[in-house]
């Protein structure tokens, strides 16, 4: 098996560099299609404090789509994606380019809340916890974006259901994200922002923290949630800063998620992050001003990089009506259960190349500390993925 997928791996990465220039274009070049895609060999090891796990080499999160641009102002995309034996839709949205500054987007994509957005260019192999636990996937709906050098405004208003799985009643949500760029140069970047989400959520929501995606299907390395049932509406806030000096790139977070519940006690969970990394080789480090994050560096780049992150969840307890024996009788009684307050706390060091537009690699070593009540565990874990990209 593992043959098999370094073979495969192999020739995935000699046709990467002859697929990302497949590009099909009318003579009057009003309309171009590019193809995409993407796909990971990843290996992973995990040392709990009874026990280490090693699940050698995996390939998973296989997705392949295409952007269509047209009429100059015209874009789209379509992307589906392959993981866990399953296919489901990432990005399937219509793009609308009002003017230079202002677009318009519609259909199943990210909403401007966290960092999630930024797909392809994350800094290290996972997103933050905090980050996963709070902030929501993609969802349908519609958008507005008004992009400048020194400022940037997103909002839209989305259906909080999903588009693999679709929901009877599900809710939607209102986004809205404002950043300020005092400084906005090619290698210096001053980044403030500020995001908040309202969620009408008709169903129970579930806040995690998760395994790495290399371990997904093995046993976790930090695998509990909460599940907050008889949801009437979550509110959700954000602080940002993104800081790039040259070499230099430093990026905090703080989020928060206050949920409002039928029958029991509010849920409030919070959460931070703070990451930094230096080019070893390399001259600058890039950001993309139309998403307002950090990109990847460039080809022939080497990058260190260190994140500290943060998870609380706070304690709550739900009531439920159950029937229960009395005296050799079934009668119903109101019945108080508690969920005791979580917290996680992780340390990740990492290390990414980049060879060329199409391939990187990149190196994790992460130390996780998840408390659960009056239960306490450490794991220490390390992650190696090889990804290819078109």
């Amino acid at each position: 098996m593992k043959k098999a997928l370094l073979s495969l791996a192999t020739l995935f990465m000699a046709a990467s560099s002859a697929m990302a220039q497949v590009v099909v274009k009318t003579n009057a070049g009003d309309l171009s299609l590019r193809l995409i895609g993407r796909t990971n060999l990843d290996y992973g090891r995990y040392f709990s404090e009874c026990d280490h796990y090693d699940y050698g080499f995996k390939m998973n999160d296989t997705r392949l789509g295409v952007i269509a641009n047209f009429d100059e102002r015209w874009s789209a995309k379509a992307e589906i994606c392959y993981a866990n034996k399953a296919i489901s839709f990432r990005d399937l949205w219509i793009g609308f380019k009002i003017n230079d500054k202002m677009s318009l987007t519609a259909g199943n994509h990210f909403q401007p809340f966290g960092a999630k957005i930024l797909g392809l260019g994350y800094k290290f192999i996972e997103d933050a916890q905090a980050d996963y636990a709070i902030c929501p996937a993609r969802k349908v709906g519609l958008s507005y974006a008004f992009v400048t050098n020194p400022f940037m405004a997103t909002a839209g208003i989305y259906s909080d259901g999903n588009i693999d799985a679709p929901a009877a009643n599900q809710g939607y949500s209102v986004a809205a994200k404002l950043i300020g760029r005092p400084i906005c140069k090619d290698s210096s970047v001053l980044h403030i922002g500020v995001a908040g989400m309202y969620t009408d959520n008709k169903n129970a929501y579930d806040y995690k923290v998760v395994q790495p995606e290399t371990f997904i299907g093995g046993k976790g390395l930090i695998n509990y949630k909460s599940d907050v049932a008889n949801t009437i509406n979550i509110n959700r806030a954000e602080a940002e800063l993104i800081w790039i000096l040259k070499r230099f790139y430093f990026e905090t977070h703080y989020l928060t998620g206050y949920s409002n519940l039928i029958g029991s006690e509010n849920f409030q969970t919070q959460g931070g992050y703070a990451q930094a990394s230096f080019l070893l080789i390399g001259k600058k480090q890039n950001y993309n001003k139309r998403t307002g994050l950090a990109a990847n560096a460039s080809p022939k780049n080497l990058e260190v990089l260190a994140r500290v992150n943060m998870l609380n969840m706070d304690e709550f307890s739900t009531s439920s009506v159950k029937e229960v024996e009395v005296d050799g009788e079934m009668v119903k009684e109101n019945v108080t259960t508690l969920n005791p307050e979580q917290k996680e706390m992780d340390f990740t060091l990492g290390l990414n190349y980049f060879f060329n537009k199409n391939l990187n690699a990149r190196l994790n070593y992460t130390v996780s500390k998840v408390e659960k009540g009056d239960a306490e565990f450490t794991n220490n874990a390390i992650q190696a993925r090889l990804q290819f990209s078109f």
